[in-house]
């Protein structure tokens, strides 16, 4: 191939081409030497345009072969050619290639510093093709950064750029390579199907290109993703070894390649059982040829893990450590996290309780740190669901280490977050939503309902998160929002685990304690009824009930201070526990809660610090609907009108319009029936076939105090990373401060006299929650046996702690024809 009859130029050109070409058929030793004789001729001949050019061929085929110093070496040479011809293109060029080396090499900081470099130059190239792959060359690499920082919304946007350029300039090479990288950034998020399908078309692409090693590399990712379902999928193991075994060939023995399959292939013989196979294979790998930290990290682990199999905890415990300490938690925190994770599990199950806490919150505190950075909604809860058991963990550490602090920080992670930081700017949610929320109104009981609502749940919750700043709400602000004297009480059960529940109490010093109980069979079956919303659940004897579940949630300490008088104020997180449960009627030793404390209840405490801290507005006009169909409404009017005489009657008509504009209000009263449906399909049904949904109270603008006491209205749901909308929760958002609803069913003409008592109080100007609880108290010394749903069937929502100004400003009646209308 080599004529020395040609010009320099013309022959060092014809020798790149060919050189070229002999790397891509995986000539690659026969490519590495050709290319230095082009370097080599090109510098005698003063070729700078070559030279730079041949310099970063070479230096692209050293970081294929994994020769990484080498790549470094070649790539700062050929940049320094580049820049001394103003070759600035070339230039940009070889700055992406320098990241790409420092990512494999996981040396993220250098990456980063060549990707904002290169976000120069690209300023002082000419607008070309060549311009525009290498801007798609930097959103790729962008892509890599971010999602190795684990800002997963820049990463994903960033490759779907990339692959958008590459497919126009007709690079199929560069869309399979952002297609691979996708993959890898769906998989962290936890969506594993879209991971599976961006992994498959770029190994399509891949073949179609010619580049068999690409494929290989998304062979080996879709083996490595079936990893995660052996031994319980019988068809796994064999999906994944073909996998692997198809990557090997195709990679025709290049050493990054060759290494990951057989450390998978290692941990398949493991997974399959086969322990001397997986030691073996992990006893011959070629340890020199992988110095990065992430490698060490994976292979020390997947060792930890056959000592383990085999029973040795105590190797893999010195395993583990060994598996921690290369690794730089800032430089690469997903491995970081993984490995803490597994160390952490290991020491608790050996009763090292202290170093298994230090483990798990460092594991807790980079997952969390990446989950709540992301914006879209099914990101965030799919994140969460891949690393639940992390927040699992390090809330186990903390009760059996005591370490209130550490529980504090893990029972506030990824509970109603979006909602807490929306409530807290006092911001109301965009007319953006209307749309939506009138589509539903108009579907009636359509087949599209569904979709609808999850739309806008999707829709409403992306808009929120928006507000999610990097740190919530600590200990300390949460401590300053309570009332002077005021507790708090944090209640959660394992989302894997119903009947494990954790319980952080909060007192006034500041300083949270947490244990861990388990709940009975008896009680979790008794507590499934309240959350199936069954009928008549609240309305019969159960004492026994109420005091086993008064044992099972209240921390020891916190009840001697019940028991010692004085009734302070208790704010309930209530979880996913307590969310459909009537609280004041829990029976602390003989007496009832609302007895011994000033209660008020939200479904996590990082809402009750975002309400505290909201600004108090006031209103005048106190307006009311009340359901001429309801049982007591005759008798609930009468002593609505004798504590607020001067209070609006609304008609049916007008209550939709009143709470579009209710801001200037004291406060608004919807007296209704209610639906025992979650999320924002639970509804008040002003009559039987018009309910006011969750969903069009997001767009309302409502008063300081909103009083829905309906059946069901106050049942709050609460799930890891998803945002418990309902009838509430949306009056929060909507402008609310606090809510009275009903936790249960209660309608009826003595609900009617408890609300009747609670006008009262509330007309006397006493707060929210002195108001329900005076009520309620007054009410079971008329009637000690009364059942639940009779007395504690109402509850506060919020911050029932700030008196409300409900009177009207001038007397105002309904209007003539407005019941039932």
């Amino acid at each position: 191939m080599d004529r020395e009859d040609l010009r320099p130029g013309v022959r060092a050109r014809l020798l790149l081409d060919w050189y070229w070409l002999s790397a891509a058929r995986g000539r690659r030793a026969e490519a590495a030497a050709g290319y230095q004789t082009v370097i080599e001729l090109a510098a005698a001949e003063d070729l700078g345009e070559l030279r730079s050019e041949a310099l970063l061929e070479a230096g692209i085929l050293a970081r294929n072969d994994g020769r990484l110093p080498d790549a470094e070496e070649l790539l700062v040479r050929a940049g320094e050619v580049a820049v001394q011809q103003e070759d600035w293109l070339r230039a940009g060029q070889v700055l992406a290639q320098r990241a790409a080396v420092a990512h494999q090499g996981y040396q993220f900081l250098p990456a980063r510093e060549r990707l904002a470099e290169l976000a120069e130059v690209l300023g002082r190239c000419p607008p070309s093709d060549r311009t525009d792959q290498l801007r798609a060359d930097l959103c790729h690499r962008v892509a890599v950064s971010a999602r190795i920082a684990r800002d997963f919304d820049l990463a994903r946007e960033s490759l779907v750029e990339a692959r958008d350029r590459y497919a126009a300039l007709g690079r199929r090479v560069g869309a399979a390579n952002a297609e691979r990288e996708l993959g890898a950034v769906l998989d962290q998020v936890g969506d594993t199907t879209g991971a599976r399908q961006a992994y498959e078309r770029a190994f399509v692409q891949y073949l179609r290109a010619g580049r068999p090693l690409g494929a290989a590399h998304a062979a080996r990712r879709l083996g490595q993703m079936r990893l995660l379902d052996v031994p319980e999928d019988p068809d796994a193991a064999g999906y994944a070894r073909r996998r692997f075994e198809q990557a090997l060939r195709l990679g025709d023995g290049e050493p990054g390649n060759r290494l990951g399959c057989e450390f998978f292939l290692a941990r398949l013989d493991r997974l399959t059982g086969d322990l001397d196979a997986a030691e073996a294979r992990l006893a011959a790998l070629p340890y020199d040829d992988f110095p990065n930290p992430r490698d060490l990290s994976q292979v020390a682990l997947e060792w930890a893990m056959v000592s383990l199999d085999r029973g040795d905890r105590a190797s893999a415990i010195d395993l583990l450590n060994q598996a921690v300490l290369p690794l730089d938690a800032d430089r690469d925190p997903s491995a970081a996290s993984i490995a803490h994770y597994h160390l952490a599990y290991q020491l608790i199950l050996d009763d090292q309780v202290e170093a298994a806490r230090d483990h798990s919150v460092i594991a807790f505190t980079l997952a969390e740190k990446a989950g709540r950075r992301l914006a879209a909604p099914d990101d965030r809860e799919n994140f969460y669901q891949d690393q639940r058991q992390t927040y699992i963990l390090a809330m186990h550490c903390a009760a059996r280490a005591g370490d209130g602090r550490t529980a504090f920080a893990v029972a506030t992670a990824a509970r109603a977050e979006a909602v807490s930081a929306f409530v807290q700017t006092g911001a109301r949610l965009s007319e953006d939503l209307r749309e939506l929320v009138d589509a539903i109104v108009l579907a009636g009981d359509s087949p599209e309902l569904p979709e609808l609502y999850r739309r806008l749940d999707r829709a409403a919750t992306a808009e929120l998160r928006r507000a999610v700043t990097p740190q919530p709400a600590g200990l300390a602000e949460t401590v300053a929002a309570l009332p002077p004297g005021g507790h708090a009480l944090i209640l959660d059960v394992l989302e894997d685990e119903t009947t494990i529940c954790n319980r952080v109490w909060l007192p006034p010093d500041g300083t949270p304690r947490v244990d861990e109980v388990r709940l009975s069979d008896e009680l979790r079956a008794w507590l499934d009824r309240y959350h199936a919303a069954e009928p008549g659940t609240a309305a019969v004897a159960q004492e026994a009930e109420l005091a086993a579940l008064g044992e099972a949630i209240i921390p020891p300490g916190l009840a001697q201070v019940l028991a010692a008088g004085g009734q302070p104020p208790l704010v309930v997180s209530t979880g996913g526990l307590l969310g459909p449960v009537p609280v004041a009627a829990v029976r602390v030793g003989s007496r009832y809660l609302a007895e011994l404390a000033r209660i008020v209840v939200v479904p996590a405490i990082t809402l009750w610090t975002s309400l505290r801290a909201r600004p108090t507005r006031t209103g005048v006009s106190f307006r009311a609907y009340l359901d001429p169909d309801l049982p007591g409404t005759q008798r609930e009017e009468t002593l609505l009108k004798e504590a607020f005489p001067q209070a609006q009657l609304l008609c049916r008509r007008d209550v939709r319009p009143t709470l579009a504009e209710a801001d200037g209000l004291g406060g608004m009263l919807l007296s209704v029936h209610g639906t025992a449906t979650s999320g924002l399909g639970q509804a008040l049904l002003l009559a039987p076939d018009d309910p006011l949904t969750a969903a069009e109270l997001l767009t309302c603008r409502l008063p300081e105090a909103v009083l829905m006491p309906a059946c069901w209205a106050a049942r709050l749901d609460l799930r890891g990373a998803q945002e418990p909308f309902g009838l509430p929760i949306a009056a929060l958002l909507a402008g609310a401060r606090w809510v009275l609803a009903g936790t249960v069913e209660v309608s009826g003409t003595r609900t009617a006299t408890l609300l009747g008592a609670v006008y009262r109080r509330l007309a006397a100007g006493l707060a929210p929650v002195d108001a329900l609880r005076g009520a309620q108290l007054d009410y079971l010394r008329r009637y000690p046996n009364a059942p639940v749903a009779l007395w504690a069937g109402l509850t506060i929502v919020g911050d029932g702690f700030t008196p409300a100004t409900l009177e009207a400003a001038e007397p105002l009646d309904a209007g003539p024809g407005c019941s039932g209308s």
